[in-house]
């Protein structure tokens, strides 16, 4: 598999993924966290299980063990609206436009992201590529189609769930061992709730 983290386009895509990943509560199990005296039910958090993911039991996951978990979830299948077993990029665009990326990264609310707020989200060189209009800044529209070519790293214009698990796994392996510990897994889930 493809490794996606490099400089900023590494931290681009983790802040991309970490709020994308609400979405990719796949095909696990999720147990209900402690409800605590002060907490309604309606206040219980869902964790997705480490354990379910680590199918060696060796207490990481591997990429494989990743992408294998990835690909047996609902997620991808939901979103592949023409069941073609990749996304294109108006199934990618819908189904992470939901998530209203620009408007999260857009921080003085003006309606575009400029290079000081996409450099607060790791994408500094991504300005530059992902300006199709060369404004200076970025569009909804740019945002979308930039992390689609991120993630679409065989240039197919397609997004396939090996290229996205590639992606998610890459942003949630902070110390770059090329496998997760449970905290790292976890940490990336609790991130982005």
């Amino acid at each position: 598999m493809s490794n996606v983290r490099r400089g900023d386009f590494g931290r681009l895509l983790q802040a991309s993924i970490l709020l994308v990943t609400p979405l990719v509560y796949i095909g696990c199990e999720t147990h209900e966290a402690g409800v605590g005296a002060n907490e309604t039910t309606t206040e219980k958090s869902q964790q997705i299980s480490f354990s379910d993911w680590d199918v060696n039991r060796d207490d990481y996951i591997m990429e494989s063990e990743f992408t294998v978990g990835f690909s047996q979830g609902r997620w991808f299948a939901d979103a592949d609206k023409d069941n073609d077993k990749s996304l294109n990029q108006a199934e990618f665009t819908d189904s992470t436009s939901k998530l209203n990326l620009a408007q999260k990264w857009d921080t003085d609310g003006n309606g575009r992201v400029d290079k000081n707020e996409i450099a607060g989200v790791g994408g500094k060189n991504s300005l530059k590529k992902w300006d199709k209009d060369k404004s200076g800044d970025l569009t909804e529209d740019e945002v979308n189609a930039g992390i689609f070519d991120t993630w679409d790293t065989n240039d197919d214009n397609h997004v396939d769930p090996d290229e996205l698990a590639t992606g998610w796994f890459g942003s949630l392996d902070s110390n770059r061992d090329q496998r997760l510990a449970a905290q790292e897994f976890q940490k990336g889930f609790e991130s982005s709730s």
